[in-house]
């Protein structure tokens, strides 16, 4: 595993920083085997969703995989045109669906079974591990706010911010239930204000959106709740980071995620003192690469702040994880590929033979009926069937876009559970009938002639 570096502005978090990374280690757990019939798909979808600065950036290669399978149906299916353009057109949604939804369960799969890395805390430490930037399902997150709760302390927290977009509200349930359950984190209630300039805004106790205020007006009023104010990834920021402590910002994220910032920020921080945290900016991971570092006695929410607006903080990550100043996208497919292979190589390689040995059987049984079949299918059940492949399809796609954008959660909202249940039958249902209506002989279209000939219509 790469090696610990730290960052600190003060005395005080530079002895935090040094001590963490001679103390902390790094546990890795591998996939359980019982999904190795799954891995391969697990890999597909990281592979093809890494590498791209935001979510919204994830269209380009689904769009493109999807035409490819559409264009890949005309080429190679030989029936008469609007058969074949039907089921090419078929097979593109069939494979968005698979890879949309696909994106959603592997996600929530990697957020929610216990593997991966984890950071290994001595008992007798004088510090804990904190991350401060945190969405739910209460935006578009992947876990719900209690599984986010636990989430952090499988993977070494002890302390965990729950910053949903624009709302508390996912940060007041996380909080509700540690003092129902008496668990040994602390949790502090706060939100993601994304306004041109993103902000972490913690301790506050109602929502600050940018609908009500701008930038400057949010700091005064997280400030007026009392509470305490952090820059989120200050290089993506519509505003000089000049600006933002003439604002009255206590501190920026000098790393989120895998992004670390530049010398700039760095300097401006030591000089100024600022409180520089390392944040996960967490939705869905099961390698945690970064974490604030705290006094062990910050363990309310009070004191975590006393110890942050001090300097006696510090942030630990991994040298050869980070990309300085801005995302790179090569560097984030690569660490990908690395973390793959780290916690299911085993079982990646049990699946590809599984399923080599289904496809081996299928072909082995398949028995293709005569081209003059009475089991045709009829057009009236044609149209039939793709009327409900259309409605699964639109059915089960509504319930994905419903889960995952967090501009419709204002009431009830499905179970990510249930909503990839709902998806795994759809996928099933689709391409099961895809099959049947991509045989030449199921519609009214057939080929003439033993060697294939030009197709025509009964």
């Amino acid at each position: 595993m790469d090696l610990l570096a730290w960052f600190a502005t003060t005395s005080e978090g530079e002895k935090l920083g040094r001590l963490a990374t001679q103390m902390v280690k790094v546990e890795w757990t591998p996939v359980p085997i019982w999904f190795a019939p799954f891995e391969p798909f697990r890999w597909l979808i990281a592979m093809i969703s890494s590498g791209y600065p935001h979510a919204k950036w994830l269209a380009i290669p689904y769009s493109l995989l999807t035409l490819l399978v559409g264009l890949t149906v005309v080429w190679r299916v030989r029936t008469v045109w609007w058969h074949r353009l039907t089921i090419a057109a078929i097979a593109a949604l069939n494979t968005l669906l698979t890879v949309a939804g696909g994106f959603v369960a592997v996600n929530w799969f990697n957020a929610v079974v216990p593997f991966g890395a984890r950071w290994i805390v001595p008992e007798n430490a004088s510090f804990v591990l904190a991350n401060f930037h945190t969405h739910t399902t209460q935006s578009n997150g992947f876990l719900t706010p209690e599984q986010a709760v636990l989430w952090h302390l499988r993977r070494g927290y002890k302390v965990a911010a729950i910053t949903d977009s624009n709302t508390v509200k996912g940060g007041e349930i996380a909080r509700q239930f540690v003092e129902r359950t008496k668990l040994p984190v602390t949790v502090l209630v706060g939100e993601e204000f994304r306004g041109k300039t993103h902000l972490v805004l913690l301790n506050i106790r109602s929502d600050i959106s940018p609908r009500d205020f701008d930038v400057p007006s949010a700091i005064r009023e997280a400030k007026r709740q009392n509470g305490f104010v952090i820059a989120a990834h200050p290089w993506t920021s519509k505003h000089s980071v000049e600006e933002l402590v003439e604002w009255g910002v206590d501190g920026f994220e000098i790393v989120n995620g895998s992004v670390l910032g530049d010398e700039k920020l760095q300097a401006l921080c030591k000089k100024r003192k600022l409180a520089a945290l390392g944040s996960l900016d967490l939705r869905s991971d099961y390698t945690p690469d970064t974490a604030t570092v705290l006094p062990e006695w910050a363990n309310t929410p009070e004191r975590v702040a006393k110890a942050l607006k001090e300097g006696k903080c510090a942030t630990i990550y991994f040298r050869e994880r980070v990309s300085g100043g801005e995302f790179n996208p090569h560097k984030s497919w690569f660490d990908e590929l690395k973390d793959l292979w780290r916690t299911g190589a085993k079982a990646n390689f049990l699946g590809i033979v599984f399923w080599g040995l289904i496809v081996r059987w299928i072909f082995q049984r398949r028995n293709p009926k005569p081209l003059n079949s009475s089991n045709s299918l009829p057009l009236k059940r044609f149209i039939i069937a793709c009327s409900l492949i259309l409605t699964l399809f639109a059915f089960s796609a509504t319930f994905l876009v419903w889960a995952m954008t967090r501009d419709l959660k204002q009431g009830w909202f499905p179970p990510l559970p249930a909503v990839i249940a709902i998806w795994i039958f759809a996928c099933f249902a689709n391409w099961s009938l895809w099959w049947r209506l991509a045989n030449p002989t199921c519609p009214v279209t057939k080929l003439s002639g033993k060697g294939g000939g030009e197709p025509h219509e009964e």
